[in-house]
């Protein structure tokens, strides 16, 4: 689960890492009281879950699509942060006056923020984070997740930050320090104060530094954090260290132990589809880009089946994972979803009965094209418990639907159904 940058701030000063003074707003009143507050000058910041909020734009929504394709496109044309008319989502002002203004767009409903991390779509302004601005002598990087191969926390760090690491590790991979960290000892501070050195921080500042790299490891394991990244930390002009970015990723399989996380959780920043699938109870659901709405039951077996759609040149628009559905309810509110994303042209159900009955889905599946009158090409592969009961279910039923016995050719079918469906649109 994704959090904003004023919640992971609040959660920073509870653990001692030092952050600019600032706070949050959603409204003009509370944007005028922290600028006086923090200011006269202040660093004014949009809370989205999506990087690159300065270097993207703050425009209408009708106009979303087209600023990303613009991004995305030619980004060096499109470098402009802070100045002139291209005014994106970080954006720096003087006073009260000042301020405002350059809150204001951003807290527009008609407003998006496009960058080249938001999607055609941009993402809805929750609110401002409203920060006094700091005098900067360098940027550093730092950051900590879980190393899949090791199993282990894994601490990434650099002494060039306030860029994309990824972008960094291309060009000067020796610039990237990895520090896998042992969860028994975890990270105390003297092993900060190496990594500090490592980095190339004055000697004024080791201690303070090693310490914010301790702190921040705490939030890491008693948040039960999936990533806590600060891009950049700063050494200020005045010699000290402070998080004036930060990102944090919560474990949502923890959130029992928290009782916070219902409560940080913006809902407005999610897909309206994927929180649908939620409430129905559905396994788990993603959007995605394609046109071949999936229905599988396994996590695994849905990723075979995506790489099969894509094997075979189609493109999925969604995973989506029913579990161990005996109910023909939920097989139904399934083929609801994915029968209401406009982008579908075609639906796959691959269902592998281990636990899980193939003739309850199947009744499942005639229960769905009757109810929600389903236009779309249906492709149905059925193998495992009660499989010769569920053929006959669909067989019987009389609905038009098209069935291979192999995962290879049923993918084969579903990609060509798609790119019959989406030929006879473009001609209509």
């Amino acid at each position: 689960m994704n959090i904003h940058e004023y919640q992971a701030k609040e959660i920073f000063r509870r653990h001692n890492v030092p952050v600019p003074g600032g706070g949050a707003a959603a409204t003009e009143a509370e944007a005028r009281a922290l600028i006086k507050e923090h200011g006269p000058d202040v660093v004014i910041k949009a809370q989205v879950h999506a990087g690159g909020r300065g270097k993207g734009r703050v425009v209408k929504r009708d106009r979303a699509s087209r600023t990303y394709n613009d991004l995305t496109r030619e980004p060096g044309r499109h470098e402009g942060q802070i100045s002139g008319r291209r005014r994106g989502g970080v954006r720096l002002a003087s006073g009260v006056e000042d301020g405002l203004k350059e809150f204001r767009p951003l807290l527009d409903k008609d407003n998006r923020l496009v960058s080249i991390q938001t999607g055609p779509e941009g993402a809805p302004i929750s609110a401002a984070l409203i920060e006094q601005q700091t005098s900067i002598a360098h940027e550093y990087y730092f950051s900590i997740q879980v190393d899949g191969a090791s199993g282990q926390p894994l601490i990434i760090a650099s002494a060039e930050g306030g860029q994309s690491i990824e972008e960094v590790n291309r060009t000067n991979p020796r610039a990237v320090l990895r520090i896998p960290v042992d969860p028994v000892e975890g990270f105390p501070a003297f092993r900060g104060r190496t990594l500090a050195s490592q980095l190339g921080l004055p000697s004024s500042a080791i201690r303070q530094a090693g310490e914010m790299f301790a702190n921040l490891y705490n939030v890491f394991t008693e948040m039960d954090a999936s990533l806590v990244e600060v891009n950049p930390f700063v050494l200020t002009g005045e010699g000290t260290v402070l998080a004036i970015d930060g990102k944090v990723g919560l474990d949502d399989n923890a959130s029992f132990r928290h009782d916070g996380y219902e409560a940080w959780r913006d809902r407005s920043q999610e897909n309206p589809t994927e929180i649908e699938a939620e409430e129905a109870n559905i396994g788990s659901y993603i959007k995605l880009d394609g046109n071949i709405g999936c229905v599988v039951n396994g996590a695994g077996l849905a990723m075979a089946t995506m790489d099969t759609l894509m094997l075979h040149g189609g493109e999925p628009a969604n995973f989506l994972d029913i579990g161990t559905v005996n109910r023909k309810d939920r097989v139904v509110e399934a083929l609801r979803i994915i029968v209401n994303d406009s982008d579908v042209k075609a639906i796959f159900i691959n269902i592998f009965g281990g636990l899980a009955r193939v003739d309850i889905v199947a009744e499942g599946v005639v229960d769905a094209v009757n109810e929600l009158k389903i236009r779309q090409p249906l492709v149905v592969r059925l193998n495992g418990s009660n499989v010769e009961e569920g053929r006959r279910v669909l067989h019987d039923s009389g609905i038009d639907v098209q069935t291979a016995d192999e995962l290879g050719d049923a993918a084969e079918l579903a990609v060509q159904a798609a790119a019959t469906a989406a030929r006879r649109r473009s001609r209509n």
